[in-house]
């Protein structure tokens, strides 16, 4: 009778581990691996809100390693001396980073947008959530450099989310750029796919993610505890502006309050919103005040930032 109930606690036990680790290796997937639109539905996505009006641009290619970056390059006929890079968010593509393109076509700046890895006609891979994207947004600013003779001081980066978190973590790689714009970012992995998982799956899900993270880890080649823009933040003397709505259920807005608080108060500014816009819809809810603020943090921080009048 004993030696039963031990073999039949192994085999609850074993079922027990092998459920663990299914659902382990599930979410740890889901983390890495998650399907994104192309680019024909992300246009067609951002055509209801309404894209810009911008010339045909230019189709480039940019290389970091392995990992080819689909793109779009705006060159701007006005002689301002100033260009963009705008990252979009996650399951985004280049076309939803245009939202931000007003901002710095009317100043004369060029233009340079591209799908991060796994993700719209860029090379398949897995995400990694800046870890290895800060390398790709590194090479996509050589590139840029390269491609228009600009100086760092006349280039900066814009981007919401994914793009915003990719952004700060690419801080501490480019030391002379111009600025970051980082609109409603997460403060590190840990901290979003843990508040994720238990929204979109349930309080349940907790004992799996610290073995979810283990796996992604170990598949995606990165290491979980070193995204942190909250960290890259406090080790940059680029100039920050972080925006973030206080209604943003996705990532709440203390993801920002916490990347201020180490970030140094003297080139940093956050603005938290009342606008009642859900998470990184900010600039389509007040585009003048959205558009105020950028202008005011350029006129401190990149006073020789392009043409604030457009001509």
């Amino acid at each position: 009778m004993k030696s039963k109930l031990i073999w039949i606690l192994v085999v609850v036990g074993g079922l027990l581990l092998l459920i663990y680790l299914g659902g382990s290796w599930f979410f740890g997937d889901v983390l890495i691996t998650r399907q994104t639109p192309g680019l024909a539905e992300s246009r067609a996505r951002m055509e209801e809100v309404g894209l810009p009006v911008l010339p045909t641009p230019e189709e480039v290619t940019i290389q970091n390693g392995d990992v080819s970056l689909a793109g779009f390059f705006y060159d701007n006929e006005k002689p301002a001396n100033c260009a963009v890079i705008l990252l979009h968010g996650y399951t985004g593509t280049r076309y939803s980073a245009l939202q931000y393109a007003p901002l710095f076509w009317e100043r004369g700046c060029d233009l340079l947008a591209y799908d991060a890895r796994g993700h719209g006609e860029s090379s398949p891979a897995f995400h990694t959530y800046g870890y290895h994207e800060k390398q790709d947004a590194q090479a996509a600013y050589n590139w840029l450099l390269a491609r228009t003779g600009l100086g760092p001081q006349q280039v900066g980066l814009t981007g919401v989310s994914y793009g915003a978190a990719t952004s700060l973590q690419a801080a501490p790689l480019l030391p002379g750029t111009a600025f970051i714009i980082a609109d409603s970012p997460y403060e590190s992995l840990e901290a979003i796919v843990s508040r994720q998982a238990i929204e979109q799956f349930g309080a349940w899900t907790r004992p799996f993610i610290p073995t979810a993270f283990v796996i992604a880890e170990r598949r995606a080649d990165f290491e979980v505890d070193d995204v942190s823009p909250t960290e890259a933040a406090a080790n940059t003397a680029v100039p920050i502006l972080l925006i973030h709505s206080r209604t943003d259920e996705y990532t709440p807005y203390t993801h920002s309050e916490s990347i201020y608080a180490h970030s140094n108060p003297a080139t940093t500014v956050l603005h938290i919103t009342d606008w009642g816009s859900a998470h990184g819809r900010d600039i389509f809810t007040d585009f003048d005040t959205y558009k105020q603020y950028v202008d005011e943090f350029l006129a401190q921080y990149a006073p020789n930032f392009g043409l604030s009048d457009g001509r």
